[in-house]
C-alpha cells in the first residue's frame, strides 16, 4: 500500500510544486520551550509585551495572545498540558532534557485526527496507515525489541495516561495502546525537523498526505523549505494548484479520504505553525515521480541503507542505489585510492571500518565539548597517516588502504575539523590577531578556512556529476565564505581596504545570480561553470598559503579541480598551462601578503554569491540561507 507523488505537468527547475502546506501537528524541541512560541515557532519577545504561558502547566510559552488562543485547545485537549503538569513533575529533574517532542507531537496529531474524523478503530486495526500517514514497519520494530521498541512502548504509555486525564472531548478508543503506538510511530517516521535558521532545528512537524506522500530518493529532484505564518494576521488558505499529484498503489480508502479532506478544507488546519513548500531542483517531465531526500546524501550506499532502515524501515531502490555498476559518486565516496582508475578492482578494506570507528569516536567527543584540541589531533593523525600524498607506486602497493580527499571518511573529517578549528579560534581570538595568543588564533582561523573550503570544494566536485548535491553545496559554500570573511576581517580589519577590488573581480559571478522563479537548465549549467572556474582561479592563488604547515592539507594539491587524482576523476574544469604551472608550485609564503588578503576576500564573495544563487534555486529567495548570504554581501558593500 504505497503512495507516490507525480508531476501534473512538465516543470522547470526552481519552481514551487505545492502551496504552503499547514501542519497537522507540531512540537518544539525541549530546549526551545522557554525561548520560542509553541504556536508559531518565533522567538519570544525580550521586551514588553512579554511572553505568556499556559496557566496550568507553565511549560509552553506564547509570543502573543493570538498564538495563545489559537493553540490553547490543542494544547489542553490533546493531553499535552496533562503530560507536562503530571508526568514531568513526577519524573527525574533530567527527564525534560531527554526529549519529549515526539510524544507531545503524537498527542497533538491524535487529537487533530480525532477532531476531524480522520481516524477510527477499524482503520487502525486493518490498515498500515493512520490518518493517511504510513505506519509500515511498526510490527517488525516491536517484535525485534531493542531501544526503539522500548521508546515506543514507554512513550505510548505516557500518552495513554495523559489522554485519560484530559477533558473527554474526543473519541475514546478501547483497543489498549494500539492507537497511541500507531500515532507515535507515525510521528517518528513521518515528521520532519523544522529549520528556519541555520543554527538549530527548532522542533518537529507532521504534515498530511500532500507532503508525507513524497517518497525518498538518493538522487532527489525536489527539496523543501519552511515558512512561518505572518504574525498577528488571520491565516488565509493558499488555494494555488498543486503541481504534484498522488498516484496510488493500493492505498486504503481512508488514506484518500484524508487527502481529500486536506485539499478541500476551506479553513486553516492550524492558524499558525511552520508551513512546508516543496520545490523542484531539476527539470521534471509530466508524469515523473517527484522525490525528496530523507537523509544525508553524502554517504555510501551501505550507510544510506542502514540509515533508512533504522529510521524508516525500508530499503531504497532508487536509481542511485540500484545502478550497476555503481554510480560515479558512490564509487568515489567509497573507493580505495589505489582503485580510482580501476573501478572493476575496487574493494572495501576492513581498515576502513577501523578508520570510521576512530572518526566517530572523535566526533562524539567533540560533540560533547570535552576536548576539541584532542579531537583535531586525533582526526588529523588519522588523515596524515592514511591520506594519499606524493607516494611512489611501489609504496602504494605496500599500503593496506589509502584514503583520497573525496572519500566519505575524509568528508566527515573535514566537517568536524572545520567546526572544531572555528570553535578553538573563537576561544583564542578575543581582539583580532593581537596579544600573546595571536599566533595560535591565526593558525586556528586559517585551518578553519582551509577545511571549510576543502569541504565545499569536494562537494562541488560531486555536484558536477550529480545536481542533487546542490543543497549540501549551498550550505558548505556559505560556511566557507563566512570563515574567509572572518579571517580577513580579523587580520587588522582589512576587509574594508580590499572590498573595491573584490567587488570588481567577482562582478561576473554576482551578475548571473538572478532570482527568477524559473530558469532554463542550460543557463543554470553555464552559470555554475562560471562560478566553478572563478573558484578554481582564486584557489590557485591562495591555497598554498592556507595549507602551509598543515601535513594533511599540504597533500591536497587543489580543492576545486581533483584531476590530479587520476583519469577516473571527472574533469569539467580544465587548467590552462599557466594555472597548471601555478598548481605544481606548492611552496607557500610564510606571511599573508596584501595580494593574498584580497584573493581570500574575492574567494569569500564568490562562495557566498554562489551559495545565494543555489539557495534561490533549491528553496527560493526568502529562505534563511539566501537571506544570510544576502546580508553578508550587503555587509561588505556597507564596509566601503
Amino acid at each position: 500500500m504505497a503512495m507516490e507523488m507525480r508531476a501534473r505537468e512538465s516543470i522547470g527547475m526552481s519552481e514551487d510544486l505545492t502551496r504552503a502546506i499547514a501542519p497537522y501537528a507540531t512540537a518544539l524541541h525541549d530546549m526551545f520551550l522557554h525561548s520560542h512560541c509553541s504556536s508559531c515557532f518565533r522567538k519570544l519577545p525580550l521586551q514588553p509585551p512579554c511572553a505568556m504561558s499556559c496557566i496550568l502547566c507553565c511549560s509552553v510559552q506564547y509570543c502573543c495572545s493570538d498564538c495563545l488562543s489559537s493553540d490553547h485547545e490543542m494544547h489542553s485537549s490533546s493531553g499535552e498540558c496533562c503530560f507536562f503538569a503530571d508526568h514531568l513533575k513526577k519524573a527525574s529533574p533530567s527527564y525534560i532534557t531527554e526529549g519529549t517532542s515526539d510524544v507531545r507531537a503524537s498527542l497533538r496529531l491524535l487529537y487533530f485526527l480525532e477532531m476531524h474524523g480522520l481516524v477510527s478503530s477499524d482503520s487502525i486495526n486493518r490498515s498500515s496507515r493512520i490518518g493517511g500517514l504510513s505506519t509500515i514497519g511498526i510490527h517488525e520494530v516491536l517484535e525485534e525489541g531493542g531501544e526503539v521498541a522500548e521508546r515506543i512502548l514507554k512513550g505510548s504509555m505516557l500518552m495513554s495516561s495523559a489522554r485519560k486525564m484530559r477533558k473527554q472531548t474526543s473519541v475514546v478508543f478501547s483497543n489498549g495502546l494500539i492507537v497511541e503506538i500507531m500515532a507515535l510511530w507515525a510521528v517518528m517516521i513521518n515528521s520532519v525537523e523544522v529549520q528556519i535558521t541555520e543554527e538549530w532545528d527548532l522542533g518537529i512537524a507532521v504534515y498530511g498526505p500532500s507532503f508525507s506522500w513524497f517518497n525518498h530518493s538518493c538522487f532527489p529532484n525536489a527539496s523543501y523549505r519552511f515558512e512561518l505564518a505572518p504574525p498577528n494576521e488571520d491565516y488565509v488558505s493558499d488555494k494555488s494548484e498543486y503541481r504534484a499529484v498522488p498516484a496510488s498503489k493500493g492505498v486504503a480508502p481512508d488514506a484518500w479520504h484524508t487527502l481529500q479532506f486536506e485539499e478541500g478544507s476551506t479553513h486553516a488546519l492550524g492558524k499558525y505553525g511552520p508551513r512546508v513548500v516543496v520545490r523542484c531542483i531539476k527539470p521534471i517531465n509530466k508524469g515523473d515521480e517527484v522525490c525528496i531526500t530523507y537523509i544525508d546524501l553524502l554517504q555510501t550506499r551501505e550507510a544510506r541503507h542502514s540509515d533508512l532502515w533504522s529510521k524508516y524501515k525500508f530499503i531504497c531502490s532508487c536509481e542511485r542505489c540500484t545502478a550497476s555498476p555503481e554510480s560515479y559518486v558512490d564509487f568515489i565516496l567509497n573507493c580505495d585510492f589505489r582503485n580510482l582508475n580501476s573501478p572493476e578492482n575496487a574493494f572495501i578494506s576492513r581498515a576502513v571500518e577501523g578508520f570510521d570507528d576512530i572518526l566517530q569516536q572523535a566526533i562524539s567527543e567533540y560533540s560533547l565539548g570535552d576536548d576539541p584540541k584532542a579531537c583535531c589531533a586525533m582526526i588529523e593523525s588519522l588523515l596524515s597517516e592514511n591520506l594519499m600524498g606524493d607516494l611512489q607506486q611501489v609504496e602504494l602497493s605496500r599500503k593496506r588502504h589509502i584514503l583520497h580527499p573525496l572519500h566519505h571518511i575524509c568528508l566527515r573529517a573535514y566537517m568536524t575539523l572545520a567546526s572544531a578549528y572555528r570553535f578553538r579560534a573563537l576561544e583564542f581570538n578575543t581582539d583580532g590577531f593581537k596579544g600573546e595568543n595571536s599566533a595560535v588564533s591565526f593558525k586556528m582561523t586559517k585551518a578553519a578556512v582551509a577545511y571549510s573550503f576543502l569541504l565545499a570544494g569536494a562537494t562541488h566536485h560531486l555536484f558536477l556529476s550529480e545536481r542533487s548535491f546542490m543543497t549540501s553545496l549551498a550550505h558548505f559554500l556559505l560556511s566557507a565564505g563566512r570563515s574567509m570573511l572572518d579571517f580577513v576581517e580579523c587580520v587588522k580589519g582589512e576587509r574594508r581596504k580590499n572590498v573595491s577590488q573584490a567587488k570588481f573581480s567577482s562582478a561576473s559571478c554576482s551578475a548571473s545570480s538572478g532570482t527568477r522563479d524559473s530558469m532554463q537548465y542550460h543557463q543554470f549549467r553555464s552559470t555554475c561553470e562560471e562560478f566553478g572556474k572563478r573558484m578554481l582561479s582564486l584557489s590557485l592563488q591562495c591555497w598554498p598559503f592556507l595549507v602551509q604547515s598543515s601535513p594533511c592539507l599540504e597533500k591536497i594539491k587543489n580543492p576545486i579541480d581533483f584531476s590530479w587524482l587520476g583519469t577516473a576523476i571527472f574533469q569539467s574544469l580544465h587548467l590552462s598551462e599557466v594555472d597548471s604551472a601555478n598548481l605544481s608550485c606548492t611552496d607557500g609564503l610564510e606571511i599573508l601578503t596584501e595580494e593574498q588578503k584580497g584573493c581570500i576576500l574575492n574567494l569569500a564573495i564568490c562562495c557566498i554569491t554562489f551559495c545565494k544563487y543555489l539557495a534561490n534555486i533549491c528553496y527560493g529567495p526568502q529562505h534563511y540561507l539566501a537571506n544570510h548570504a544576502k546580508d553578508l554581501l550587503e555587509g561588505i558593500n556597507l564596509a566601503q
